[in-house]
């Protein structure tokens, strides 16, 4: 009987201790942290780069609970933002970007192309739906839009940082070298099957780390920067190599004035006659008014002889008499100089 009485006694010290236990150290305010150091509410950093730099912090429900700039030109957008806190992560987002095109931020162009955006998850982010990105790149890219901007959304997510440069227990701050390219790609509107990259190196360029990408596509050399943190590109330009353009029609290599103008020229077709049937009848040397393609030699309308001879009056090429050059009314008495008799005198120069 005192056994079980002992028993029931340290059953009821065991609970009564728990209790307290429980009480001292798992019941923390709401937004801070507990005693063993294990936050009570998710969240997560978006962050939107521009120019300027803009970070977004939300709850496990995807709402903004505070915004910050994080360079200079962010800090000037965050500025004269209004209240975002509590707020859908796509609506801020959507009225940040028009914050940014108007203070003139997207006519900067970057290599003759609109600027992108980039939209990144911080590591270990929480994520309130699985397609919880796809759905910022789908509002922003709506503002965009609305915006008649020619910008594209870029996306970085967990699966985009270099895991070599994880550490103690902590993500990579850093994107991966594939994600560095294909956002290099993307601002200069280059497919990656025609582009081949033939420098890559990460470096730091005072203090920002930083992926210089060298590569070729389409008769141009490009080279890019681009930030290994935030994926925002740094520097970019290109410049053509002449290469690559073989096949490549354009209007001055449209030689073809003929009646098709189909951009093609037929070395072949000489015949500029009347039939312009792209075959030239050698054998037709009869230009007279009957064209019937057989010239008379003999004939009133020939090209030597009598009165309508192809030298000689009314039609001829010097005369008007029946010689070839005289008979009072010569070949230089109704030449070319003369007075519409000859064949030259219906030319350019008389009557």
């Amino acid at each position: 009987m005192k056994t079980r009485k002992n028993f029931i006694m340290v059953v009821s010290l065991t609970a009564m201790m728990s209790a307290l236990f429980l009480n001292g150290c798992g019941n923390a305010p709401a937004g801070q942290e507990s005693t063993e150091g294990t936050a009570l509410v998710e969240t997560g950093t978006l962050t939107l780069s521009v120019n300027p730099e803009i970070q977004i912090e939300y709850d496990g429900e995807g709402n903004v609970t505070a915004v910050s700039g994080q360079n200079d030109d962010g800090e000037k957008i965050v500025s004269g933002f209004g209240e975002s806190e509590g707020r859908a992560c796509e609506e801020v987002l959507q009225e940040l970007v028009t914050e940014i095109n108007e203070a003139g931020y997207f006519q900067q162009q970057v290599d003759g192309q609109s600027k992108n955006i980039v939209l990144q998850l911080e590591p270990g982010s929480v994520l309130p739906s699985e397609d919880f990105l796809e759905k910022l790149s789908a509002s922003t890219q709506e503002a965009v839009k609305g915006l008649q901007l020619g910008s594209g959304i870029v996306t970085i997510d967990g699966d985009d940082y270099d895991e070599a440069y994880a550490k103690d227990g902590r993500p990579s701050p850093y994107i991966s070298l594939e994600k560095a390219q294909e956002i290099a790609l993307a601002q200069a509107n280059v497919n990656a099957a025609d582009a081949v990259f033939e420098d890559k190196e990460f470096d730091h360029d005072d203090g920002t780390p930083v992926f210089e990408l060298e590569f070729t596509a389409n008769g141009n050399e490009y080279e890019y920067d681009i930030d290994a943190r935030t994926g925002k590109v740094l520097e970019a330009e290109h410049t053509s190599t002449g290469a690559g353009t073989a096949g490549t029609q354009t209007g001055n290599d449209d030689t073809d004035y003929g009646p098709n103008s189909d951009g093609v020229t037929d070395y072949n077709d000489t015949d500029y006659g009347p039939n312009s049937d792209g075959v030239t009848d050698y054998n037709d040397t009869d230009y007279g008014p009957n064209n019937d393609g057989v010239t008379d030699y003999s004939s009133g309308n020939s090209g030597y002889d009598d009165g309508n001879s192809g030298y000689d009056s009314g039609n001829s090429g010097y005369d008007d008499g029946n010689s070839g050059y005289d008979s009072g009314n010569s070949g230089y008495g109704n030449s070319s100089y003369d007075d519409g008799n000859s064949g030259y005198g219906n030319s350019g120069y008389d009557d």
